[in-house]
């Protein structure tokens, strides 16, 4: 994931997060050897940008620290973070 460690990371005081901002998609834990595979959310969950955890959580997933991480993103903010087109 070169290019989204390039990407600004969204925080929770951009404009661009709104409060009512819904997660869309689950981004699981990666590892080495898979690649980023949305899965669509069926669920009412909040985007994890709104979290004042988030660039922690960002850093730990991209870099593939916490095999358990998974992260909960709207389609607007994955976009931004370049795990989508």
């Amino acid at each position: 994931m070169k290019e989204s460690k390039q990407t600004k990371i969204p925080t929770p005081d951009d404009a661009s997060v709104k409060t009512d901002c819904r997660a869309e998609f689950i981004f699981y834990a990666q590892t080495p050897t898979s690649k980023v595979r949305p899965v669509k959310i069926l669920g009412e969950y909040g985007c994890d940008c709104r979290r004042p955890d988030w660039e922690h959580r960002w850093k730990t997933w991209d870099a593939r620290q916490d095999p358990y991480l998974h992260l909960f993103l709207c389609q607007e903010h994955a976009r931004k973070l370049g795990l989508m087109e």
